[in-house]
C-alpha cells in the first residue's frame, strides 16, 4: 500500500504538518486503510521524525481477530521552500525570543 506499512499487527504511515501546524499544534483526520477517518491532535511542538501512537488503529492479530495493533505516525515537517525576508527572520526572532547560541559540537565550539 502507498501510504500505510504493515509490521505485524501494526500500521505505520508518516503525515507531514506544516511549520506552522509543528509549531502551535493541529487537528486532522487522517483516513485508515478501511476507509474509516482517525482523528489525530497535538497542541505541543511536533518535531520531524516524532512519533504518535494509535493503539487498537492496528490490523487485527493473525491469531485473534479481536486484538487489533497500534497505528503509528511519524510527522514530518514542510519548511518554506523560499528564502525568508531579513523582516520575517527578524520578526520570528522577536517572536521566539532567541538568538544565536553557542553551542559545541565533540569539543569544537560553534554557532
Amino acid at each position: 500500500h502507498p501510504i500505510f506499512e504493515r509490521r505485524g499487527d501494526d500500521l505505520y504511515t508518516n503525515v507531514t504538518v506544516s511549520l506552522v501546524e509543528s509549531l502551535v499544534g493541529f487537528d486532522m483526520d487522517i483516513t485508515h486503510l478501511d476507509g474509516h477517518k482517525v482523528h489525530i491532535s497535538r497542541d505541543k511542538i511536533t518535531r520531524p521524525g516524532a512519533k504518535l501512537w494509535k493503539k487498537g488503529e492496528g490490523l487485527p492479530s493473525f491469531d485473534n481477530n479481536n486484538i487489533k495493533g497500534s497505528l503509528i505516525i511519524t510527522f514530518d515537517v514542510d519548511f518554506p521552500k523560499e528564502q525568508l525576508t531579513e523582516e520575517a527572520r527578524e520578526g520570528i526572532k522577536q517572536l521566539l525570543k532567541q538568538g544565536s547560541v553557542q553551542k559545541v559540537y565533540n569539543g569544537l565550539q560553534g554557532y
